[in-house]
């Protein structure tokens, strides 16, 4: 019986299964006799017996190894003087098992406690309770109380590693944002109940896009290390909070600091930031922090809201120029353009819902001679937007809430699909009309945009030949994979890729050759100012040759002049862009003119 209960035993431990039916088979068997002892000296759990007195009469090797008692030693002791159980949930000492109301039941019940030796050891165990009858020597049944203590400190060890992973940033090991969102909960929460007052700062790495596509994910690692040892020097660890919070932001929370010292700490930490060399493949790089704080006080509200207002005021030391801390403050006329943003959303929302954008085409036209005199055929599209009394919004600041309020894929899907229905409806044509649709960095970073867009072209029925998708420098740099990923698919569709706003980058050039780009469009920052500086002719000159060598073609925005446009066509830039050419008008116009053609030359027989 002995071997065939050992057997059982360990199927079941390799299965990860319960004990209970092991147990149970050792009840049956320990019912036709006392073999009990000898199956139980094989488990490694610990196996203590009671009587209906709740005194030990049995206690295996693996109790006498655990516990520290021989098993002569506590022969007839009641349990309560040989083991201490605290429940982990809920820290209350095991002070009767009958008063558990497990002795008496007729199911197992299973706790986990903390287990306290004689030598002041401490074991995090599974406690199985299970009630057994055993027949003594003369037949008579009596009545036993199974303990049966598993060592659980692996799992233990292996579920406080899984929460530090769920708490804890991996890469620097501070406090990751839904941890520290529910720190700054918690302190809020105790702040109105003793009022007491804190520090939350947000701190930004300056350009940090810019230095990760430069040295890389692993110098950026290295650097978001660095910065992190840096933050810990100038604050209390065992006091004050401290987490990482975007990829390359930073809360603290100076705890019950005076306003002045949580203000120097954080001017400690920038200007530290600023003094510190990093190296990266043996090359220095002047890294700097932008920082925004507020307090935290019994007039505050929620976590969300102090953090928002402390991002905010960081994005406004970041647009000061860096390497400096701002404060929130409401009544700051730059905090107050940004909180305005959110009258925005309403904007957009009722926009998108009542569907009151309108699309504009603004043409991109040859600058060659020949070819200018052609019809307009390729045009890039603008969205614009009037408010309820028919004046126009500015379409930088809805743009720029939209950004801010990651409404950006909303309003590129409301583009996608108005544009498709309404270009879908120009006739077949040499050559064939093309329009370029801009599309944000928050859409191509959507995992489901471009099925989205593949979906949209096959209901519509427009041919991808007559798309062209212009994407920032800046879109690109956030997220190559993505991009490449959605370039090669609508590609091998027919469609074209512009990269645009190409120069206000710094790696401009680097990314330009990981881009299956056709057009190569230069910021209107340098062209428009070619006739009169020779740096930013310079610049577009540079730029045209790099475009053309690698078989591009150039488009030059902002072409307000003829002088600008003579200049553009004797570098070779082939198409321009701007008021001098055309301004940009109601797509459908655009579409109805396309529809009239009568011209030979323009139509596909």
């Amino acid at each position: 019986m002995v071997a065939a209960f050992v057997a059982l035993y360990v199927f079941v431990w390799k299965k990860g299964k319960s004990i209970d039916p092991v147990i149970e088979k050792v009840k049956v068997e320990s019912s036709k006799s006392n073999c009990h002892e000898s199956a139980f000296r094989f488990l490694p759990e610990v196996i203590l017996i009671l009587n209906s007195e709740y005194k030990i009469t049995y206690m295996n090797p693996a109790a006498e190894e655990m516990l520290g008692y021989k098993l002569r030693s506590v022969m007839g002791r009641n349990y309560r003087n040989v083991i201490s159980l605290k429940n982990l949930k809920t820290d209350r000492v095991l002070q009767d098992i009958s008063n558990e109301n497990i002795a008496n039941s007729d199911s197992n019940r299973v706790q986990e406690y903390e287990l306290q030796t004689q030598n002041n050891q401490n074991f995090p165990v599974k406690l199985n309770l299970i009630p057994m009858s055993v027949n003594n020597n003369k037949g008579k049944e009596e009545s036993y109380l199974l303990l049966v203590l598993k060592n659980i400190s692996e799992m233990k060890a292996l579920e406080s590693k899984l929460s530090n992973f769920e708490s804890y940033d991996g890469l620097t090991r501070i406090l990751n944002r839904k941890s520290f969102d529910s720190e700054v909960k918690q302190l809020i929460d105790n702040t109105h109940k003793h009022n007491s007052i804190h520090l939350l700062a947000y701190l930004s790495i300056d350009q940090f896009q810019v230095i990760n596509d430069t040295i890389g994910h692993a110098g950026s690692d290295s650097l978001i290390e660095n910065i992190t040892d840096i933050i810990k020097r100038n604050i209390s660890e065992s006091v004050d909070i401290i987490g990482k919070v975007g990829v390359s932001e930073f809360g603290i929370v100076f705890c019950e600091r005076k306003l002045a010292s949580g203000v120097q700490a954080i001017q400690s930490i920038i200007k530290d930031v600023d003094d510190n060399q990093f190296m990266s493949r043996g090359r220095e790089y002047p890294v700097s922090l932008s920082a925004g704080f507020v307090v935290i006080n019994n007039e505050s509200t929620s976590s969300t809201r102090v953090l928002s207002e402390a991002n905010r005021a960081c994005n406004l030391a970041s647009k000061r120029g860096g390497n400096r801390l701002c404060a929130y403050r409401a009544e700051d006329n730059d905090v107050q353009k940004l909180e305005g943003n959110f009258e925005w959303v309403m904007i957009l929302k009722k926009a998108i819902q009542e569907n009151r954008f309108e699309m504009y085409a603004q043409p991109i036209h040859p600058l060659a001679p020949i070819e200018y005199s052609k019809p307009f055929s390729h045009y890039e599209l603008l969205i614009r937007l009037n408010d309820e009394e028919g004046n126009p919004i500015s379409p930088a600041e809805l743009i720029s809430a939209a950004e801010y309020y990651s409404m950006m894929p909303a309003l590129d899907r409301w583009v996608i699909q108005n544009t498709f229905e309404q270009i879908s409806r120009v006739p077949k044509q040499r050559p064939l009309p093309v329009f370029a649709i801009n599309l944000s960095g928050q859409s191509l970073n959507d995992a489901v945009f471009l099925d989205f867009v593949l979906a949209e072209l096959k209901s519509s029925g427009v041919d991808p030949v007559m798309l062209c998708f212009e994407i920032t420098e800046q879109v690109a740099v956030d997220d190559i994979t993505h991009v490449t990923k959605f370039i090669s698919s609508l590609k091998a569709l027919g469609s074209s890729f512009s990269l645009d706003d190409f120069g206000t980058g710094v790696s401009s050039f680097g990314y330009l050759r990981s881009l299956d780009v056709d057009y190569l469009k230069i910021d209107g920052s340098f062209v428009k100012n070619i006739a009169t500086d020779e740096v930013a002719k310079g610049m577009v000159q540079s730029i045209t040759q790099i475009g053309h060598t690698m078989d591009l073609k150039i488009i030059a925005e902002y072409v307000e002049n003829a002088e600008i446009m003579a200049i553009l066509s004797d570098m070779g830039v082939e198409y321009g862009q701007g008021y001098h050419i055309a301004r940009p008008g109601p797509l459908g116009t655009v579409i109805r003119r396309h529809q009239s053609s009568k011209n030979s030359d323009e139509i596909l027989l």
